[in-house]
């Protein structure tokens, strides 16, 4: 997990964090929309669903992760509104320390009535958090300053840290005495329930208060498209491999869903007419 965020800090200047104060507005409703209503939403899909205590948590949790870097790429890709999606990660990222860890409290507290049988720690999840994310991330961005030219290893760094997690996950749940079929078939509606709540939550929201379509697309991918390996690691760390079913239920649609979001985008966005100096289009896709 440190070399993937430590790639992720490869990517990112202080310039970016400067982009908050340039569009605050939807800045701020993203970061809303991530660290609030999804976990929210996330909430009321596992008590709706009568999951279990690991299992509801596990659904919150993801619901609570940021965006990722697919989600920055995605974006970028596809012509959304990229300065926006990279905020919207990294302001996500620097808060979920504190966010997630008092949402799978929350979590156990309300499924379980009040009487939680998991102990845990706001203090000591939110040092594990902070040594997954706002250290290698704070690395990351100061090797890009001291020495620029690490850049280029950095495609090369995230996905061998990403597909050292994913291999890990996996020969986790091969070695369980019970493969986790009944909790993933029990988790999966949930899941794509979430994944419909990002979508609309996203897309609705910033409409009704006027921000750019360009804007709504971009919020809705990172709502939509999260840092799902985050929420394995410390679900993992934390919980017990029964919480992390319901992220892996979630991560397996989160790309298909965001991709079909921005292809969408993507071609509405070539066929509407262009305004010149419309906030809107100001450039057009990058496809």
């Amino acid at each position: 997990m440190f070399g993937l965020m430590l790639g992720m800090g490869l990517t990112l200047s202080v310039d970016d964090f400067r982009r908050i104060a340039q569009a605050p507005a939807a800045t701020l409703l993203g970061t809303s929309l991530q660290l609030v209503g999804m976990p929210l939403a996330g909430l009321g899909l596992a008590l709706a669903y009568e999951l279990p205590p690991l299992l509801a948590a596990g659904l919150v949790v993801v619901a609570a992760c940021p965006g990722g870097m697919f989600s920055n790429m995605y974006v970028h890709l596809a012509g959304g509104n990229t300065a926006l999606s990279i905020t919207l990660t990294a302001t996500a990222t620097a808060v979920t320390l504190v966010t997630m860890p008092v949402w799978v409290q929350v979590a156990l507290a309300v499924v379980e009535g009040g009487e939680t049988s998991v102990d845990v720690p706001v203090l000591g999840s939110a040092l594990r958090l902070a040594g997954l994310t706002i250290l290698p991330v704070a690395c990351g961005m100061l090797l890009r300053y001291r020495a620029s030219e690490l850049l280029r290893f950095e495609k090369r760094l995230t996905r061998t840290s990403a597909l050292l997690i994913v291999v890990g996950v996996t020969v986790d749940a091969l070695g369980q005495p019970e493969p986790p079929v009944a909790e993933f078939r029990q988790s999966l509606a949930p899941a794509l329930w979430l994944l419909g709540a990002a979508v609309a939550s996203g897309l609705i929201v910033p409409l009704l208060l006027r921000l750019a379509l360009r804007d709504a697309v971009t919020i809705a991918v990172e709502l939509v498209v999260k840092n799902g390996l985050l929420g394995l690691v410390l679900t993992r760390q934390v919980l017990g491999f029964d919480a992390t079913v319901p992220i892996l239920a979630f991560i397996t649609f989160q790309s298909p869903v965001g991709i079909a979001l921005l292809v969408a985008w993507y071609f509405y966005d070539r066929r509407r007419p262009k305004l010149s100096g419309s906030a809107d289009c100001p450039d057009g896709p990058t496809f």
